[in-house]
This record gives C-alpha cells, structure tokens and sequence, in this order.
C-alpha cells in the first residue's frame, strides 16, 4: 500500500468517524419515534413486554457465540455467510419462544417487537463507537477490520443510511413480532425471510447503500403492514 493510499485512507476514515459520532444521537430517535406514534394511535407501552422483548434479542445474540466460534475454521466469506444464515433461525426462534411463554395479545407483542427493536438500535450506537475507535489502531487485525469496512461500503456512505436502515429493520422486527403472535407457524417462513433480509442488505450495500435501504425498507414497509393488519 503507498503512501498516498494511506493518507487517502485515513482521511477517509477521519471523516467517517467525525460525521458518525455527531449523527450518533439521532439514533435514539428511531425507537422514539415508533414508540410516540404508536402511543398517538392508541398502542400503549407495556414497559415489561419491552424488556423483555430487548432481553430476547440479547439472548438469541449470545447464541451466536459458539456459532462465531465454529465458524474461525472456515474461511471469511464462509464464516459470514454463516453467521448471516444464523440470524434468521435464532431471532425468529427466540422471538416465537419468548411469545409463547408469556404472551400472544396484539399490545403485548408489539411491546415485545419495540423492545426487541430498541435494543438493536443501541447495538449499533456501540458499534459505531467501536468502528470510531479503529480509526487510529494500526495493528494487523484492525487494518483487516477496516478493508472489510471498507469493501462493504461502510465507511464511504453517510452515517443517515445507517439511521434510516435501523427505521426499516425496526419495522421488520415488530412486524415479525406481530405476525409471530398471531401466527406462531409462520416462524418456518419468517426464518428464511429474515436471513435473506440480512444476506441481500449487505449484498446490496458493498454494491450501493441505497439499493440495501430501499430493499430493507420495502420488506421491512411490508412484514409491519402485515403484522398490524393481524
């Protein structure tokens, strides 16, 4: 890599981290915002329904784990498609679980799809903290981390597609939640829907982040249309 490609580099990376962490707080707009707007049309919060619904998330989470650990075995390409095939069979699996052992009423669920929406969202807040804080580290793992940042797309695109993509993916996830609870079989379509939201998001965002949100948003548009017509 020349001289040049790394000041070229790192610049890119400067602006990257300055635009993200001024966005940054607008992120806590996106849970608000459905929360207010569903609270207007009458859904109030159960406040336990969304803990709960953000502890199920955490835990389907924590069962990537091993899966990350199997997966150091294979090769990059390999181990992602993996963990993005993962995602599907356990956040749908949790979420049917966590409805069918406390609840399946309509406020209850979309408490429970909030909940589980939020704490994603703050899943992101920290990793655009920690995606910040590579900006200055130079050691072989973390010039890795940046490539792969980098060939995604990531870094180049303004930090308002990540905000916009956590309303679209927020929407899928009450949507689902919502679906879930009235339908608990259709868990089995809700798996390969999901998996293949997140395959083809980040297919599309190495691409142009645009064609991602506009696929993210049309399916997640879509799975909250469903759920709330339940």
């Amino acid at each position: 890599m020349t001289t040049g490609t790394i000041r070229a580099n790192d610049e890119l990376w400067n602006k990257a981290v300055k635009r993200g962490l001024i966005c940054l707080p607008l992120y806590i707009l996106v849970p608000a915002l459905f929360w207010l707007g569903f609270e207007q049309a009458g859904y109030g919060m159960d406040w336990k329904g969304f803990g709960l619904g953000a502890l199920g998330w955490f835990i389907a989470l924590a069962l990537r784990g091993p899966i990350g650990a199997a997966s150091m075995k294979l090769s990059q390409n390999a181990a992602k498609n993996l963990m993005i095939a993962s995602s599907g069979v356990l956040e749908e699996s949790a979420r049917l679980i966590l409805i069918a052992v406390t609840s399946a009423t309509s406020s209850w669920a979309l408490s429970v799809g909030q909940g589980w929406a939020a704490i994603e969202v703050l899943y992101t807040m920290i990793t655009v903290v920690a995606i910040a804080s590579l900006a200055k580290k130079t050691d072989e793992k973390s010039l890795q981390a940046k490539r792969m940042l980098e060939a995604q797309g990531t870094v180049q695109a303004s930090p308002l597609w990540g905000i916009l993509e956590r309303i679209w993916a927020s929407a899928f996830h009450i949507g689902s939640t919502l679906v879930v609870a009235r339908y608990p079989w259709a868990v089995v379509a809700l798996i390969p829907i999901h998996s293949g939201l997140n395959w083809f998001g980040v297919k599309l965002a190495a691409r142009a982040v645009w064609q991602s949100s506009v696929f993210i948003a049309c399916l997640g548009a879509c799975m909250l249309a469903i759920g709330l017509a339940q």
